[in-house]
């Protein structure tokens, strides 16, 4: 696997050269990194907290503001195609020796490229591209027999989503009394996964808890709003997953089915299988009891059914050849009708590569215009007159999605930057939009905020507080927007 890790990385640090900004929740990490360092960590106003990432950026935060975000990008990205190197190991070893062997690994990868938001989530830094890997590649060290490897990289997994915590304990539990010279190590690994998890939270917020509190405050049109959240969830998955997949995942399990029944073989393909029904009847019940439910949570239901996609193409495929070969009587002659056959499969499909290739537009327009906000937002804080002036006008408001940025590139906690309840004054409002179609954000809802100036993808607005310190803050003009107030009654911290 050194090769394998090497090579992600260096690939990884390739993607650096392009434009590239953290989203939401890795904002957050690299901030909560920093203030490890200085002693000073508030969780509260941010996601829910996940220690996998924050034990790489807490040391990062050592090497500057501006490096430390790009270094989370850089293992994160690496994590996503790490992801896509065990699908194609997996799908390979799967499927067996030879050419379909390889047919089946290459499209385990493809299918699991081409999923639902999978580069955009991966470009941005966000964490379950890197939860699929670790979970394929635990789940290849359980078949070679290295158990203890299968339980770290379970545990690393459960530093990134609770869904894995049962995995874990069943697994654990299992490794119990089938290996005892590993009980020490997995009660040590019982005791880390709720230190680690709820430790930070008690220091950060006060409350343990915190980060099941904020997971249960789904953002609008959550499949947790629907009349039955199980269900949505399940109905999602299958809206978002293109049917050919669906069907070479069915022909695996079919024909692994049939092969277990027969002779007890293709019990790893079985088990894929049961992992990834498992995992996203989870997230259903979870998102029953009030949690998000959102698409991305299902990553590992998405990278099992990938590699059992492409082992389903992969048996397809050898079953195709030697049909060809019985037929036509040489192997040549078997391979050159093979090759037919899989051109008119790209034929049939042409609908479905069309719409990823279309998607490929978008994706990239998605990730230029979050990359042109953090590069530009330094440049808004400087024309707006600098930290401590900006600081100095009171209350910090952004657009809900960019308060984690504003909070980090201004040196102040999360929670000190406002978005969800109005932006009364007095105070300075960082307004953009989330994307190039969207509206600005956030609304003014304080008739006395004032246009400052402009730069680039963002527009600082003021409405300065009435003591001496507010006379550093940068003034509106007369051309500010003017809207009527709304009824408003938000609990506001000021700014430290």
């Amino acid at each position: 696997m050194l090769p394998v890790i090497l090579g992600c990385l260096a690939l990884s640090a390739l993607t650096l050269l392009f434009p590239s900004t953290p989203t939401y929740d890795p904002w957050a990490w690299i901030m909560w990194g920093r203030e490890i360092t200085h002693l000073d960590l508030v969780t509260e106003g941010g996601p829910s907290w996940k220690p996998l990432p924050v034990l790489f950026t807490t040391p990062f935060s050592l090497f500057g503001a501006e490096a430390a975000p790009m270094l989370w990008l850089w293992i994160g990205r690496a994590g996503a195609l790490l992801s896509l190197a065990m699908a194609f190991r997996l799908g390979r070893r799967l499927t067996g020796e030879g050419l379909p062997g390889w047919v089946g690994g290459v499209c385990a990868t493809l299918f699991l490229l081409t999923t639902y938001q999978f580069v955009r989530d991966s470009m941005l830094g966000n964490s379950e591209a890197m939860l699929a890997a670790l979970a394929l590649w635990a789940f290849e060290r359980h078949l070679d027999g290295r158990r203890d490897h299968a339980l770290y990289l379970g545990f690393a997994a459960a530093l990134l989503r609770p869904e894995a915590w049962p995995f874990l304990g069943l697994y654990g539990l299992w490794l119990w009394f089938r290996d005892p010279e590993l009980r020490l190590r997995i009660a040590a690994i019982g005791v880390a996964v709720p230190v680690l998890w709820f430790g930070p939270e008690l220091w950060g917020s006060g409350e343990p808890l915190r980060a099941s509190s904020r997971a249960n405050n789904p953002n609008p049109g959550s499949a947790a709003f629907a009349d039955n959240p199980g269900l949505e969830v399940v109905k999602r998955f299958a809206e978002r997953t293109v049917i050919p997949l669906f069907a070479a995942a069915l022909v695996a399990v079919a024909l692994a089915g049939r092969a277990w029944l027969r002779d007890r073989r293709e019990g790893a393909t079985l088990a894929l299988g049961g992992i990834a029904f498992a995992w996203i009847a989870l997230v259903g019940v979870m998102t029953e009891a009030g949690y998000a439910g959102n698409q991305r949570y299902l990553v590992v239901t998405t990278a099992a059914l990938c590699v059992l996609g492409g082992v389903g193409v992969g048996w397809l495929f050898a079953r195709l050849r030697s049909l060809a070969d019985g037929l036509t009587g040489s192997v040549g002659r078997g391979l050159a009708v093979t090759g037919v056959v899989a051109l008119l499969g790209v034929v049939v499909l042409s609908p479905v590569i069309r719409d990823k290739a279309d998607n490929i537009d978008v994706t990239l327009d998605v990730l230029r215009y979050e990359a042109s906000l953090w590069d530009t937002l330094p440049g808004m804080i400087e024309k707006g007159g600098g930290r401590d002036r900006i600081l100095a006008c009171g209350n910090v408001y952004s657009g809900p999605f960019q308060t984690q940025m504003v909070a980090y590139e201004l040196g102040i906690h999360g929670i000190d930057v406002g978005a969800l309840f109005g932006t009364p004054a007095p105070g300075v409002v960082f307004r953009t939009k989330t994307r190039t179609t969207s509206p600005i954000v956030p609304k003014l809802t304080d008739p006395r905020m004032r246009l400052v100036t402009t730069s680039g993808r963002w527009r600082l607005v003021t409405a300065p507080r009435s003591d001496a310190r507010g006379r550093a803050c940068p003034s509106g003009g007369p051309d500010a927007p003017r809207v009527a107030p709304r009824s408003v009654t938000p609990e506001l911290r000021s700014s430290r």
